[in-house]
């Protein structure tokens, strides 16, 4: 379902956010949650809410319009939501669900929060196996507005993970919100080498090893050892001609994020003119916001636009 982006502190295309999966790494396409978009309605979760036709405080409906559960609510989604009347209680479990997830992992624990009355806004927070994970968050102050939270989590020597979702309100008053779109991604690493056993003209390879200072086309020194395996790539294959293309997501400035694509994907063609490959083989651009490979809604999504990739032109 697509609800409106809010896009608090987004301001500029490339910048590492501190939730994102890892620095060189971007969410698996698979979603290990059930029924995190309550389309299937009351399956796959539980929660210490009670479900009612009728709001009142402590209990919850899954709904489209919000108003068919409390007349005074406000808002809407594109499909069905969990629209829960707040009650007051630290840790009340709002939505949990048990997961299978592999040791040693990065995890990106994320959700969709709306404001459903105007009084008091909800105060939730993530939770992993009973432990609270990051810092509460509010929902938005306006209502009916939709926003992203999210947080990572490493699995450690887990196999399973108990994911919860919970109320921190105090306050008996309002408290009133929507929970939709919960997703639970595992952080895949990328490797160079293994995308170029296999190639042929035409393919494209993401860069995912190669990272910018903040609003920079300055390379950071963590990326020379990826760099260096293009260069010896290119060295080892002297007849390969490639595309090197920069690419933003569709926050902040249009020709600032174009600019800045096109000076990225220079710097890198730069390094391997400098490092010995010919400057002929090598073709640099800009792309700016224009050609997005995932939803730029939605975290996960923007992080995989924000990109830096080669095309194999000529073999």
């Amino acid at each position: 379902m697509i609800k409106l982006l809010v896009t608090l502190g987004f301001c500029l295309s490339y910048i590492v956010l501190p939730a994102q999966c890892p620095q060189g790494m971007v969410t698996s396409d698979k979603n290990l949650i059930k029924n995190g978009d309550f389309e299937e309605a009351k399956v796959n979760f539980r929660t210490d809410y009670v479900q009612h036709a009728v709001g009142e405080a402590g209990r919850f409906s899954i709904v489209s319009n919000p108003k068919s559960f409390y007349a005074g609510f406000g808002g809407t989604g594109d499909g069905k939501f969990l629209a829960v009347d707040g009650a007051t209680g630290a840790n009340k479990i709002v939505w949990q669900q048990e997961i299978e997830v592999k040791e040693s992992t990065v995890y990106l624990f994320s959700a969709w929060v709306s404001n459903l009355y105007m009084v008091n806004p909800a105060v939730l927070q993530f939770s992993i196996n009973g432990k609270l994970i990051g810092k509460p968050f509010h929902t938005p102050a306006a209502q009916g507005v939709w926003e992203q939270f999210f947080v990572n989590w490493d699995s450690g020597k887990n196999k399973k993970a108990t994911i919860t979702i919970v109320s921190q309100n105090l306050d008996p008053d309002g408290n009133d919100f929507g929970l939709d779109r919960i997703k639970f991604y595992a952080c895949e690493a990328s490797s160079l080498e293994e995308q170029l056993t296999e190639v042929e003209q035409g393919k494209v390879i993401v860069l995912r090893n190669v990272l910018f200072k903040t609003a920079s086309s300055e390379i950071t020194p963590s990326s020379y050892a990826e760099l260096d395996q293009l260069r010896k790539y290119l060295q080892s294959n002297p007849a390969v001609e490639i595309e090197i293309a920069g690419h933003t997501d569709s926050v902040g400035d249009e020709g600032y994020n174009l600019k800045l694509s096109r000076e990225r994907a220079e710097a890198i063609g730069k390094y391997l003119v400098e490092k010995g490959t010919e400057a002929r083989r090598l073709t640099m651009k800009g792309y700016g916001k224009e050609v997005p490979v995932a939803s730029n809604e939605t975290l996960e999504g923007r992080q995989k636009n924000r990109r830096v990739e080669f095309r194999i032109t000529k073999l």
